[in-house]
């Protein structure tokens, strides 16, 4: 018996096994495999990320390569089982080849399908990348292959029902909370980002009035309260900012005092007063947040048909959108 074609055929046996693994394994982690870190990977720079980013936009290009690779996978485990039965027993065909092949299916689905699906399924982004340069060479290699095929695929989904729906630009509600429980699950978005997003969803979209300070339930100053008198009552009732009424008219509170500033100021010293923006009670909180930030001011004066009819606090609207319990998404118990 000649050694080697046998070793030949135990070699080639080797490569089929390895190429499956890699072919069936690819499909299993790209489908398995996080796009939105991927995405996040390549805007930093990654290219191997750029790569399977560019996959992803075009999956029929790797959907051909692992259909092709897995064929060309199979073909050369069957040859290599033919060369070695032919070489050990002297003959090709026949029930001994049947049999033989029969005896190394197993074998062949369990560590060239099996294993490395699981493997790619529990650790799609780290194997795809660590393969990649694999899986590009043989992308090239089917290129001549693989192209006529796309070109069909793509002929035949003119005649889709689906294409003619329009490209989703936006993300809706729904997809969106996908996108950010997957950022989540990836450790992109911390617990306190999480939940800053879910007030985002339940209480930016609502009015400023559900948290604004009525004008009779406001605690404030005039501008003639002595500075002692202040203090007191700021640290009475716990304030950082006081308001303070309008001048020409005591129903309106458009200003307030930083309690800080009036501490550390030297008594002749009149310290600053901050204006408070105006704001409208069909704003909603997280526009009346975004006008607060921008101005840096403690409080937004609320009007009503040009009529004062409140304040609100920044750091009350900032801890209604960071302490919300509800759920991203409205299930049938929320309705």
């Amino acid at each position: 018996m000649n050694w080697l074609p046998l070793l030949g055929a135990v070699a080639l046996f080797a490569i089929g096994m390895r190429l499956s693994a890699l072919f069936s394994g690819s499909e299993t982690g790209f489908y398995r495999v996080s796009f939105l870190r991927l995405n996040i990977d390549a805007n930093e720079g990654d290219p191997i990320a750029k790569r399977l980013c560019w996959y992803a936009q075009n999956p029929s290009y790797f959907v051909a390569t692992t259909l092709i690779g897995n064929n060309l996978a199979n073909d050369l485990t069957t040859i290599a089982i033919s060369i070695g039965i032919a070489e050990v027993f002297q003959q090709s065909g026949g029930s001994a080849e049947i049999v033989t092949t029969i005896l190394f299916t197993p074998i062949i689905f369990i560590f060239g399908e099996m294993v490395p699906k699981n493997l790619y399924y529990r650790s799609p982004s780290m194997l795809l990348k660590r393969y990649s340069r694999w899986f590009d060479f043989f992308y090239r290699a089917f290129w001549l292959i693989s192209t006529p095929l796309v070109a069909i695929t793509r002929y035949l989904e003119r005649f889709s029902p689906d294409r003619n729906k329009p490209a989703q630009l936006v993300l809706g509600r729904q997809r969106l909370v996908k996108v950010l429980e997957e950022g989540h699950l990836e450790g992109l978005l911390s617990n306190s980002q999480k939940q800053l997003v879910r007030g985002m969803f339940n209480t930016a979209a609502q009015s400023v009035k559900k948290l604004m300070i009525p004008q009779n339930q406001i605690t404030g100053v005039t501008r003639t309260t002595d500075a002692g008198d202040i203090i007191q009552l700021a640290q009475r009732n716990q304030l950082s900012f006081i308001p303070i009424r309008a001048r020409g008219n005591s129903s309106e509170w458009t200003s307030y005092l930083k309690l800080v500033d009036l501490i550390t100021s030297p008594s002749p010293i009149i310290p600053a007063v901050y204006n408070m923006p105006r704001l409208q009670s069909d704003f909603s909180m997280l526009e009346s947040l975004y006008i607060l930030r921008n101005s840096s001011s403690a409080y937004g004066a609320i009007f009503e048909n040009d009529k004062q009819v409140g304040i609100v606090s920044q750091l009350d609207l900032v801890k209604a959108l960071c302490s919300s319990d509800s759920p991203l998404m409205m299930t049938r118990a929320n309705l």
